[in-house]
Parts: structure tokens; C-alpha cells; sequence
């Protein structure tokens, strides 16, 4: 799961912190494993998003794909000043494929520069463990470190020098495939393990839309239109477990509760909560998945559900997480404040105009929780945006 998440020059971003970096655990407030982005309209919720979608696209390809894939404009359109570096800092707690390790605490730092034509390439890559020691002190070791392509990386057999001949992909991406390195392993599967939630997107990709895509899908697509072939999957895998998961759904959607069975439009035109309830409840499910407005259109006994829903995926799935941005009340009504973030955004200045807080960090906001009075309420009343 992401702890923390710095970023700086990129899109909106001079230099913002959302969560703790490694330097300030584990006393800094950190992201949580049911964590809300709240704010204003075009105060950087979205923003934060795509620039975590943004890493994943680079090291899952290269940095040259990322700067134009989903829309993106361009690297020199996506920086605040083309004369610096865009950095991302992401620590994470998560689970360790070394049987030494139930998990570990790691901080990969990714810096990106545009070369002398302009294009953008990969200037450095940083990955850091953090180890606890018996007096309860933490100790920092350096597992990664890539200048200009040129380097050093530690495995099961010790330091070894690197050097990668493409300086638009990733060290952090061509090592993380590599089961000896156990620590870049783990964490370049955490990152490919993100999934991004568009079903409450008002313009989806239409390619899965007639359900008719050949054979059975393991995972729902980021537009939840191969549903079909993913019921198909489910009810192969095991039709016992297939049958208690859609039962178990239809008791919680109003418009299904009474049905004996799904209608059969499911497959061309699924209920968006239907979707979100098969997402959460994934035999596999991703490390963290980023979802915008999911309460979008819902009417409030559906928000409701959902937020169980998105709670009780929390609870039950190990280093899991959820992040959602919402502008709806009711969704966080049940949250502590350590479980939300607050964007903001001062539109008089021209850069530098974004300031991320933790709902926990404002007195007030605590001490009205403390005494019994809902995150939504305390919204409502003023207290947070």
C-alpha cells in the first residue's frame, strides 16, 4: 500500500506531499488503506491521480509512451518548468516475496528531464528499504540508485553495477521482473498491481462494450466494459463460488435485491454499483485502486452500500488500499479524519498554488470527531474546504 506520494514539478505540482515519506515515519501522518481526496473542483484530486498513472505508464513502458498515453500532452506540456526535473517520491508498505520479510517498507524516487531535443528521459532512480531494528530505531539501506542510466542495484548476491543503454526506460522496470532482486521486485509489482477506476467516467473506451470480446477475463478492465467476460471467468473458475458472490451482490443492490437472477442486460449495460462490487470483491485483488467519484449518480441508499462495500475491502484485504476522490458528504460521514485528505488550490497565483492537508492535522476537525460528530457533517458544516 502507498504511504506517502511526493511530487514535484508535474502538472499542478511544484512541490506537494500527500501522506509521509520514509524520512518522517513512522510519526507523519500517512495515506491509509480507506483513504478520501476532498476539495474544490480542479484543486488537484484528478491531477494526483493521473500523476501516480503517470509513473505506472513509465515504468510499465517507457517515459516517451507515458508523456502521450491517455490523452497526455506531451513531457514539456506536463511540467510547470521544462528547465527542471519532474521528481515523484512513493513510499510504500507492502508485501515482501522474500520469506524472511512479512513486508517491508521501501521509497522509490523517479526523476525525469527533457535531453537536448527536448524529449523526456529517465535522469535518476532511487530505491531505499527502511529496516526496524530491536531498539526500535529504523535503519535506511539503499537498494537502487541510477544516474544517467548508469548505476549500482543490491540482489540475493550482493552489490552489482548496471548500466541500461535506453534512457527512456526504467531501471526499476527492467529489474522488477527479476525474482533475486527481492526488494525492486516487490516493489515494481506493487506499482503494477494499481489499478485505475473509470467507471464512473462520462467518456468510456466503447471496445468491450457489446460484451462479445473473445474468452474469459481474469480482472474487470479500467472501464468495467468487459464484465461479461469476466462473469464468464468467475463461474468457470468454480460455479459454487460464482453463484454465493452474485447472490451476495444482488442482496445489497436495491434494483437487484428482489430478481432471482442478474437481467440479462448485466453483461451490455451493468449497473455501475454491481461493477464496483464485483471490483472489491476480486479473488486477486489489486494493490491500491484509484477511483474518481465513484458515488457519481448514486442515489444515497447505493452511497451507502458503497462506502461498506469500500470498507470492508479495506478490512478484509491485507495491505490493499482504496483511494477515491468525492465532493459527497455522505461517503466519508463514517471516516476518521486521519483517512482524509483535503485539496486546495489559491487560482491567483500562477504555480505553487496547490496545498494538500490531512483532515487529522486541523485541531478543530479532531477535537469535533473526537466528540462523536461525523466527517460528513464536519464537512457540511464548513470545517474542512
Amino acid at each position: 500500500m502507498l504511504l506517502g506520494a511526493r511530487i514535484i514539478n508535474y502538472d499542478i505540482f511544484d512541490d506537494d506531499i500527500m501522506g509521509c515519506l520514509m524520512e518522517d515515519y513512522p510519526d507523519g501522518l500517512r495515506m491509509t488503506r480507506l483513504t478520501a481526496m476532498i476539495g474544490r473542483n480542479q484543486t488537484g484530486k484528478t491531477s494526483f491521480i493521473d500523476s501516480l498513472n503517470f509513473v505506472k505508464d513509465t515504468v510499465r513502458r517507457n517515459v516517451t509512451e507515458s508523456s502521450t498515453n491517455h490523452g497526455r500532452p506531451g513531457f514539456s506540456k506536463l511540467v510547470i518548468d521544462n528547465t527542471n526535473e519532474a521528481v515523484f517520491k512513493l513510499y510504500f508498505k507492502l508485501p515482501s516475496i522474500d520469506p524472511a520479510y512479512k513486508y517491508i517498507l521501501t521509497q522509490y524516487e523517479l526523476s525525469v528531464k527533457a535531453n537536448a531535443f527536448g524529449s523526456p528521459e529517465i535522469s535518476s532512480e532511487k530505491l531505499y528499504m527502511l529496516s526496524k531494528n530491536s531498539d526500535e530505531t529504523y535503519t535506511k539501506t539503499s537498494i537502487m540508485e541510477i544516474t544517467n542510466g548508469e548505476g549500482f542495484i543490491i540482489g540475493k548476491s550482493g552489490k552489482e553495477e548496471v548500466e541500461l543503454e535506453d534512457k527512456a526506460v526504467t531501471a526499476l522496470g527492467t529489474f522488477g521482473k527479476i525474482t533475486k532482486y527481492s526488494v525492486i521486485c516487490s516493489t515494481y509489482r506493487e506499482i503494477m498491481r494499481w489499478f485505475f477506476c473509470r467507471f464512473s467516467a462520462e467518456n468510456k473506451s466503447t471496445y468491450f462494450a457489446d460484451g462479445n470480446a473473445p474468452g474469459a477475463h481474469k480482472h474487470l478492465n479500467s472501464d468495467g466494459t468487459n464484465v461479461g467476460n469476466v462473469l464468464l471467468y468467475l463461474k468457470s473458475l468454480d460455479e459454487r463460488k460464482y453463484n454465493e458472490l452474485i447472490n451476495e451482490i444482488r442482496s445489497k443492490i436495491p434494483t437487484m435485491r428482489n430478481d432471482g437472477k442478474l437481467p440479462e442486460n448485466v453483461e451490455n449495460s451493468p449497473d455501475r454499483l454491481f461493477l464496483y462490487l464485483l471490483l472489491f470483491n476480486d479473488p486477486e485483488p489489486y494493490s491500491t485502486i484509484f477511483i474518481e467519484t465513484p458515488d457519481r449518480d448514486l442515489y444515497h441508499d447505493m452511497v451507502d452500500v458503497l462506502s461498506t462495500a469500500m470498507r470492508q475491502f479495506s478490512l478484509k484485504r491485507g495491505l490493499s488500499q482504496i483511494m477515491f476522490s468525492t465532493h459527497n458528504p455522505y461517503i466519508v460521514e463514517t471516516m476518521s479524519p486521519n483517512e482524509i485528505w483535503v485539496f486546495k488550490r489559491d487560482f491567483e497565483r500562477n504555480k505553487g498554488d496547490v496545498t494538500v492537508s490531512c483532515a487529522a492535522s486541523n485541531k478543530t476537525v479532531k477535537e469535533l470527531s473526537g466528540e462523536g460528530i461525523g466527517m460528513g457533517a464536519i464537512w457540511y458544516g464548513g470545517h474542512l474546504d
